[in-house]
């Protein structure tokens, strides 16, 4: 038990020899018992998925929850039931999933647990595989017990799942304010691995999206470093994805594409973080006026969706589809913004004021408001509720 907490401890501050003082506790016979998810094979487990290793974790983990059920450990069996669910999430297995995470929240329900934990797990599978109101839900619940029993970890981790829904459902003003808090967490907990809790990505593209560039690019570059540094090499592909969405806020459209193609290449083998990226590569190459491209990229992350049961994000592609063929069939009624014009209505979209915009862009409010007049009128639009359905990436 020291030496697994040894190592669990070695792998959050970032030290060396995390996986060396893992393969002594492995090695030793377990002469007493321990609760399951205090074992190494249940830290290994983990350290696999981290490692974005889902089928090895998952291998580990089917006989740890059978141990754990034989013993009538309660919390422990939650925690094992947990880690399935978060493993077969990660590997694109969404129906799997939703069966353990759903198991886990009832046995925690039914034996007064402290239903943090298993509210972040149920955040994370339902806003990927069923409801994001109901992810929603299980989040906020989260954070405020978590809260209540001053739970730090968890606390951290609900409000991540919560920034993650925010920003997936286009609300990143809100999801700043969550991400942000995840990150002063992480900090006061010393939490230095970039692949245990992958915030990161998520706060750098909500960044983006609310024009705060060069603190997403700051934010970014140390991450890629860290992450270099410690061998962390498969948080590398989402940081690029984000880096390529900042590229493109930047107007960088070929080089935002570039990026996202490599990264989703890098991706295969995790599905869902392959269709995010490819959504995120079609939005690149709208943007781009490369709308065959953006097209390609889009009928792909929707199959890709479509077969992992994933359904909310099935129906954001869906959403992104359709939009490119009403558009492709009238292009018309959509005549083409220039740089200044499309940045500013994306900033507007986003939510951001007429000085917030004139902050971002470095122009006066004047210059702001007439810019926004050429863009409804060139639109045909007459409030900025129609603008957010109208201009890519729709955001509050």
């Amino acid at each position: 038990m020291a030496l697994t907490m040894q190592a669990r401890l070695q792998r959050v501050l970032g030290r060396p020899g995390a996986e060396t003082t893992l393969e002594r506790a492995l090695s030793l016979p377990r002469t007493a018992p321990l609760p399951v998810n205090a074992t190494p094979q249940h830290l290994a487990a983990r350290h696999a998925l981290f490692d974005d290793h889902p089928d090895e974790a998952r291998t580990a983990l089917l006989p740890l929850l059978v141990e754990a059920e034989r013993t009538g450990d309660a919390e422990a069996t939650v925690d094992i039931l947990r880690s399935l669910a978060e493993t077969e999430l990660r590997a694109g297995r969404c129906a799997r999933a939703l069966h353990h995470a759903h198991r886990a929240q009832a046995l925690t329900d039914r034996t007064a647990l402290s239903p943090a934990p298993a509210c972040y797990t149920s955040a994370l599978v339902e806003g990927t595989a069923r409801r994001t109101d109901l992810a929603l839900v299980h989040a906020r619940r989260g954070v405020d017990t978590a809260r209540q029993e001053d739970n730090k970890i968890f606390l951290s981790r609900n409000l991540f799942a919560l920034g993650h829904l925010l920003l997936a459902t286009g609300r990143p003003k809100k999801a700043l304010e969550a991400l942000e808090e995840v990150r002063a967490l992480e900090e006061v907990q010393q939490v230095h691995d970039p692949s245990i809790l992958r915030w990161h990505p998520e706060l750098a593209e909500t960044l983006a999206a609310l024009g705060h560039l060069d603190q997403a690019q700051g934010l970014l570059d140390d991450t890629r470093r860290t992450a270099t540094d410690l061998g962390r090499h498969t948080v590398l592909p989402p940081l690029e994805r984000a880096q390529a969405l900042l590229d493109a806020a930047r107007g960088d459209y070929d080089t935002a594409a570039r990026r996202l193609t490599e990264a989703a290449d890098h991706l295969r083998h995790l599905p869902l973080e392959h269709g995010r990226t490819l959504l995120a590569l079609s939005h690149t190459e709208r943007r781009g006026r490369r709308r065959a491209s953006a097209r390609t990229a889009a009928q792909s992350a929707a199959d890709l969706f479509t077969a992992h049961q994933a359904q909310p994000w099935a129906e954001t592609a869906a959403h992104t589809l359709s939009r490119l063929e009403a558009a492709s069939t009238d292009n018309s009624a959509h005549p083409r913004l220039t740089s200044a014009e499309q940045r500013c209505a994306e900033l507007a979209a986003a939510g951001a004021s007429n000085r917030d915009i004139a902050t971002t862009l470095t122009v006066s409010v004047k210059t702001v408001e007439a810019t926004l007049t050429r863009v409804y009128r060139k639109l045909g639009l007459h409030s900025r509720f129609q603008l957010a359905h109208a201009v890519t990436p729709a955001r509050e």
